[in-house]
């Protein structure tokens, strides 16, 4: 396909080089529940999508195409177009072309134990009633890299077809290799070669995307002067050429007996109106003249069964309309009795510039919508995988409107118990499900019984339990094996939880020694002058340890100073070392390495620390630049406590730490060493703000700041004042605020190499969000302005909410008395869904992270939010607590958020729930929850209940309950929106 340059533009200019894909066809019907085209292109040239690195490794080139396959199903879609020859090389055991190097690595290799992916591609699409097409590049031998030689004949096969047939080759000025179109020979090599998989493989179709001639200076002329003495023009003869091969082709694949498709996904625009009376209203490269596809021509005369444009263009673009387009390819088919099917660039989806018609995934919706309203298109093929794999809000928007349209709901709602009975419930255990080990002293169990009958614990009523018999027994343990009889009439069940209270013993040292893994630092160790770092190592109980460290010896403290043991039991010595003064020039001090040494029983045994030790004087020329998209800070060099904040590439700050795998930065901020490049200069980088500005919009708000190099910036609000925090900036420039900004007022001041400014909100404005971006030495603070209610029809139109069902897939969640068959993760999505409902009903555009059963990590909820950039995110939980507490005591509802942007709204929802649900208030609590670190719009996590409380639980499982918790949700979000 055709390499589409595209800008994801927010200050950030990102540029991604992707191919434009094909389309697909469909020879047998769909499924009953859809007529229409649902495909997805899965390229494999550069190893786009699959494999997504070349390898020999069945299990790896199995694993993948599965996930793919199930990625198309639960996105709705029923086809899958799969590049099977990306260039003169084959994903399938081919008698003509070589193995491809985009498999296995080298051309010419197979994969392992005789493993063909097409036909297993073909298996495990059609086990999930999938379509697979296979997708053809006809005269494509090479595809250049950037770091790849031009016209390399060396890269191939010594079996591919252009070094045996080398006169069939024509050099072009890309760089590449290319089958001549306009020789006989070439277009019977490409028929050949397509009957060859129609007749080996179940196929659904032969696919050809828009690559045809490479452009107009084509080095052709000697095919021309032996070909083309009846054609005055070699452009038309060249037209031809492709003519030819359409047509014969077509007519190979009706002859072969196979019920294949034939169908080609040209470049969008056939012809310009300028150039061309018969052409579109655009102004974009013409595949007609370019390519020398004459793609109108071939639907005109029935040659092909489908055509399916590559239209990755959004609605209303000036160059080339979407809307535009649709409109003349309909007229293009109309009668014909081929099948329209639109290329949508999908890969587009997902740009951060609030103001692109790509942000977010809702353009695709737009199109879909124009297509059903506007009629006479046959369905949809999404270029590529790997937009459904970074963007999973994609597929799952996609499902939510494929279940729309054919008025079914393809999510996996949780089967619940009935609501009024639950009649002849077993006798069951769940949490545990079965007998266990534990070192705790108590234990909560919780399952099900039959609620007609008194169920007795040992000989004891239980009491615990709710009117559908779910019931919670809160056991104390003594050391060893516990029994637990729970008896209902004549059924009887034992659970046996055995409390080990074995401590594993230390062993002896077996070498008398300093363990070299012990002796800090393991990897280099630096801070500033006056820093105290502890110097460490192990040594056995006894012993008389010291350090030398920059020429003097310090003794050390033992952990444990005694033992009756007469064997060498080893403690760690560690001694506080204050790092010294320099003077001079700022600069790195490399003090060296700690020598550590011991004397035990009169033995003496030394140790040198295998890494160093330095100083980073205030102010040295020392710094880290941030490498990947976005990187997370720490307070503290680890991440349990949960990120800081994010930094984003090729931000830059003085380092004045390094310890382990961490760097500290001059803002006081931690990052992973892996995610920086760290570097010294000459001299210390001056920091300068050297302009400004301010710009109002609809939503969001940026104010700009150009910086004489790309400075760590912080911004932090405390629901008054917003604060942006510049690390080494020691120059700023004011910022005039216009009339109608957010705020009152911004001031300004340098404090400790940092440059600072605050502003402080107007009185009736609201601040919903912000996020700074970067490009080179451009930093924008993005600004979002509180979306209103609307006072005519729904109120909630024109806002968007992201809804995000906790857990899901191989991960359940809290476990209540149903184990497994309905846990936290089925009441998630239950509740969500409810609230999805309830919001759409008040006119809310509501985008679900998932909408079904699947695994989702936490990184991809919060990475759907930040490409989304929603109005509110809302995560939906409910709770658990240890296996030591009693949960029979535990309930009641809870909101937790990080930023004061989600404060007002956690408050109110936690006092919706409190005074009209009567739950219990747990509080509205700040936590640095993953899921809720999001500053560009409120972001809060709410937990409903207790899944292992039995009352609780049938409560949560209630669909009435369900429905009010959504029902009070989405009218205290109302009530947010409309202040």
């Amino acid at each position: 396909m055709r390499k589409i340059k595209f800008i994801v533009l927010c200050l950030m200019s990102i540029a991604l080089l992707l191919p434009s894909s094909l389309v697909m066809a469909a020879p047998a019907e769909f499924s009953a529940q859809t007529n229409e085209m649902r495909g997805l292109w899965v390229a494999t040239v550069y190893n786009i999508d699959y494999p997504s690195k070349a390898t020999t490794n069945v299990a790896l080139l199995k694993n993948e195409a599965i996930t793919i396959l199930d990625k198309a199903q639960v996105s709705g879609l029923n086809a899958v177009f799969l590049q099977v020859r990306p260039t003169a090389d084959a994903l399938y055991a081919s008698r003509i072309f070589p193995w491809s190097k985009y498999l296995t690595g080298k051309q010419g290799v197979a994969p392992l134990d005789g493993f063909d992916p097409l036909a297993f591609w073909v298996d495990e699409a059609h086990k999930r009633g999938l379509q697979l097409h296979a997708w053809i590049n006809p005269y494509r031998i090479t595809k250049k890299g950037t770091k790849d030689l031009s016209h390399d004949f060396a890269s191939l096969s010594a079996t591919n077809p252009a070094v045996l047939h080398p006169e069939w080759v024509v050099k072009h000025t890309d760089g590449n290799l290319y089958f001549n179109p306009g020789l006989p020979e070439v277009r019977q090599l490409i028929v050949d070669s397509s009957l060859e998989i129609v007749q080996n493989y179940a196929v659904d179709g032969i696919h050809f995307d828009d690559y045809f001639y490479p452009g107009q200076t084509f080095s052709d002329d000697a095919a021309f002067k032996l070909y083309g003495s009846s054609f005055i023009s070699i452009h038309d003869w060249r037209r031809d050429n492709v003519n030819q091969l359409i047509a014969s082709l077509s007519r190979a694949l009706k002859e072969s007996g196979k019920s294949v498709s034939f169908g080609i996904s040209p470049s969008g625009i056939w012809a310009n109106a300028a150039t061309n009376p018969l052409g579109s209203d655009t102004k974009g490269m013409q595949s007609y003249y370019d390519h020398y596809a004459d793609s109108r021509k071939w639907v005109k005369e029935g040659t092909i069964d489908y055509i399916a444009p590559q239209l990755y263009w959004n609605i209303g673009y000036t160059i080339a309309d979407y809307a535009k387009l649709i409109t003349w390819w309909k007229d293009v088919v109309l009668g014909t009795g081929v099948k329209l099917y639109v290329g949508h660039g999908a890969y587009r989806v997902g740009n951060t510039d609030v103001t692109s018609p790509w942000f977010g995934v809702d353009e695709i919706k737009r199109q879909l919508e124009l297509n059903t309203n506007s009629g006479g298109i046959n369905g949809s093929i999404f270029y590529n995988y790997s937009a459904f794999r970074k963007f999973p809000i994609l597929g799952a928007s996609l499902s939510a409107y494929y279940s729309q349209i054919q008025g079914t709901s393809t999510a996996v709602i949780p089967v619940t118990q009935d609501t009024t009975t639950v009649p002849n419930i077993s006798l069951s255990f769940a949490r545990p499900s079965g007998n266990t080990k534990t070192r705790l002293g108590t234990y909560f169990i919780c399952g099900t019984s039959d609620p007609t009958l008194p169920i007795l614990v040992n000989g004891q009523p239980l009491a615990n339990r709710s009117s559908k018999g779910y019931f919670g027994y809160f056991a104390t343990l003594k050391n060893g094996v516990n029994s637990f009889v729970f008896s209902q009439g004549s059924a009887s069940k034992t659970l046996v939880i055995t409390k080990d209270v074995s401590v594993t013993q230390a062993k002896p040292m077996k070498t008398i020694e300093i363990p070299s893994a012990t002796a800090f630092p393991q990897a280099i160790e630096e801070r500033q002058s006056g820093e105290k770092i502890t110097l460490s190592c192990q040594a056995p109980i006894g012993s008389a340890v010291s350090v030398k460290l920059n020429g003097t010896s310090y003794p050390m403290k033992p952990a444990i100073a005694k033992t009756s043991s007469k064997l060498a039991y080893v403690t760690t010595y560690t001694y506080s070392y204050t790092l010294p003064n320099y003077t001079g020039e700022p600069r790195k001090v490399n003090i060296g390495k700690p020598v550590y040494a011991m004397t035990y029983k009169g033995s003496s045994k030394s140790r040198t620390a295998p890494a160093t030790i330095g100083v980073i004087m205030t102010g040295a020329p020392y710094y880290a630049k941030v490498t990947e998209p976005i990187v997370d800070t720490y307070k503290k060099p680890t991440t349990s406590d949960g990120a800081a904040s994010e930094v984003y590439m090729g931000m830059v700050d003085q380092v004045t730490g390094v310890t382990g795998s961490y760097i500290r930065l001059a803002s006081g901020l931690w990052l992973k060493k892996d995610k920086a490049e760290l570097f010294t200069n000459t001299s210390a980088i001056k920091g300068t703000v050297l302009s400004t500005g301010y710009q109002k919009g609809e939503k969001w708000d940026a104010v700009y700041f150009e910086l004489s190099h790309s400075a760590l910036a912080f911004p932090s609000f405390d629901g008054k004042k917003l604060t942006l925090v510049m690390s080494g900036i020691d120059n700023l420039t004011p910022l005039t605020l216009p009339q109608d900004s957010l705020f009152e007022s911004v001031e300004t001041r340098i404090e400790g190499g940092k440059g600072i400014y605050t502003f402080t909100l107007k009185s009736g404005e609201y601040l919903d969000g912000f996020s700074v971006n970067t490009t080179q030495n451009i930093l924008m603070l993005n600004l979002k302005r509180r979306p209103m209610a609307s006072a005519f029809g729904l109120p909630l139109q024109g806002i968007t909410v992201m809804v995000d069902p906790g857990h899901g897939g191989k991960d359940p969640g809290a476990i209540g008395p149903l184990g497994t068959l309905y846990s936290e993760k089925g009441i998630n999505l239950a509740i969500a869904l409810k609230l999805r409902s309830a919001l759409e009903n008040l006119g809310a555009t509501v985008q679900m992270t998932r909408s079904e059963d699947i695994d989702l990590s936490l990184t991809s909820r919060l990475d759907l939010s930040r490409q989304l950039k929603p109005d509110l995110f809302v995560s939906v939980h409910s709770n658990s607590m240890d296996d030591s507490a009693d949960i029979n005591k535990i309930f009641g509802f809870s909101v937790f958020y990080k930023e004061n942007i989600a404060k007002e709204l956690s408050q109110g929802i936690l006092q919706s729930m409190v005074s009209n649900l009567g739950r219990k208030d747990r509080g509205a609590n700040v936590k640095n929850f993953y899921v809720t670190r999001g500053t560009w719009a409120p972001s809060l996590l709410i937990e409903t209940g207790f899944v292992p409380n039995p009352i609780e639980f049938q409560w949560l499982t209630d669909d009435e309950s369900q429905t009010q918790v959504a029902a009070q949700l989405s009218q205290r979000i109302l009530a947010y929106f409309s202040r």
